[in-house]
């Protein structure tokens, strides 16, 4: 089972799509190597690979196919994100140094440090392979970020594009499910009515819709004059936010409002603009896709305003469980970690203090780096948007890791926006630090 992984990987690349796909994987490495908008667009490929999965149970072992070439890019899943991960770092490689020499934030060493915990808790008492996998395709993300995306991260264009990159995998998202839809919704609604898109349940699929919000306020903030382009991406705001409420997932809702409110945290006018001009369109959208979808009984609906805790009890059972081996977690079940429904308590059951207190330390890194680019944009305003954008990310990650171990992962869609909303407020608080010391030596040479 744990080398299951690298037999799909073996039997992608020597498929007759796995070749397909590396011819022009290569091409598209060429041609990026000289358009830095092309890597970021591959950065938002792999980003999207990350999500691809199937829901499987005891009861469902393969769930219903989509359509041409929708299943393929889904039965790649893993595979093709691992192909997708090594391209970037064979780019970032060829990337020079720029201004920036420390460009790793501090709270992903601390997440550095909660793998490196979990590496010795399976080495210890599980599956050896499946541990040194897990550490190494971690590695290789870190090693990812640092030649790439934190590295390409020099100048304002390129901030623009980072945050682009990750709108683009709501936009890919977005019209994939699109596609699908228009030839059969059942085949992403068959979990209980829930929207799952092309990932494995609804809650991955709401936390990558949900994880996108800020960036596409971004990037219809930042375009004052109204045209088709800004219209375009108001449109596929609207697509995002209909398909989070598709998926019937309190955490995604959460995740999105808190984003927004974070976003427009001194604008209230603004706020109150935006949702003026959405509910408006939602109107209109709702009038001619789903007239019914708010009045009539629906599992997301029904979902939404049902009261009661679900996960009291995962919750309760994790607590337990950290009690009871705080230092090195509970027992093993099986060959791997399994994390429940919050990060935090999920942490500590599974690892105890030794992997616990790391990733306190990342969510107390992450609080620190808001509050510094609040900071930011209070002192200069021209970056209101820049730190608001980074700042509603972070925010609506923390408040869906208190559901959901969305924090925890290792090739995930989550764990990559949470490193890349990171780079970007490192960038923004380098470049604020650079400001000032030039300022000062203006100063001190006059």
């Amino acid at each position: 089972m744990t080398s299951d992984p690298i037999s799909k990987l073996l039997d992608l690349i020597f498929s007759p799509y796995g070749i397909l796909a590396i011819v022009i994987g290569l091409f598209i490495l060429g041609k990026a190597r000289r358009s830095r908008r092309l890597a970021w667009l591959l950065f938002s490929f792999c980003c999207y690979a990350t999500s691809l999965g199937k829901f499987q149970d005891q009861w469902i072992t393969e769930p219903p196919p989509l359509v041409f070439p929708l299943q393929q890019v889904r039965d790649m899943g893993r595979p093709l994100a691992i192909i997708l991960l090594a391209s970037l770092i064979i780019l970032g490689m060829q990337t020079q140094n720029g201004w920036r020499r420390r460009i790793i934030p501090q709270p992903v060493y601390y997440l550095i440090a909660f793998q490196v915990a979990v590496f010795f808790k399976i080495l210890v008492y599980g599956d050896i392979v499946f541990a040194l996998l897990a550490l190494i395709t971690f590695g290789a993300i870190v090693l990812m970020f640092k030649l790439g995306p934190s590295r390409w991260l020099q100048d304002e264009y390129n901030f623009h594009l980072g945050v682009w990159s990750l709108a683009m995998v709501g936009v890919i998202f977005a019209i994939a499910c699109a596609y699908q839809g228009r030839f059969n919704m059942y085949a992403m609604t068959f979990v209980q009515g829930r929207f799952l898109g092309t990932t494995a349940n609804a809650q991955h699929a709401a936390a990558l819709l949900a994880g996108t919000i800020p960036c596409f306020m971004f990037i219809i903030e930042s375009r004052k004059k109204w045209d088709w382009i800004k219209a375009f991406w108001i449109v596929i705001l609207l697509v995002i936010v209909y398909f989070l409420f598709l998926t019937a997932s309190r955490t995604g809702a959460m995740m999105g409002i808190s984003s927004i409110l974070f976003f427009y945290r001194n604008r209230a006018g603004s706020l109150l603009r935006l949702g003026l001009v959405l509910g408006v369109l939602s109107g209109v959208i709702f009038s001619f896709i789903s007239p019914d979808t708010i009045t009539h009984n629906t599992p997301a609906s029904n979902r939404f305003i049902s009261g009661g805790n679900t996960r009291e009890g995962a919750w309760a059972g994790m607590w337990s469980g950290f009690m009871s081996s705080p230092i090195f977690g509970s027992p093993l079940q099986g060959g791997r970690l399994v994390f429940g429904e919050n990060s935090w308590l999920a942490a500590g059951d599974t690892t105890g203090l030794m992997g616990f207190i790391p990733i306190v330390l990342m969510g107390v890194g992450c609080l620190k780096m808001m509050f510094e680019l609040h900071k930011l944009s209070n002192k200069k305003s021209t970056y209101f948007l820049h730190s608001s954008t980074v700042i509603a990310g972070l925010a609506g990650l923390l408040v869906g890791s208190f559901s959901e171990a969305i924090l925890l992962g290792n090739l995930s869609f989550p764990v990559f926006s949470l490193l890349m909303y990171l780079s970007l407020g490192k960038y923004l608080l380098d470049l604020d630090n650079i400001q000032n010391k030039y300022l000062l030596w203006q100063k001190m040479r006059n």
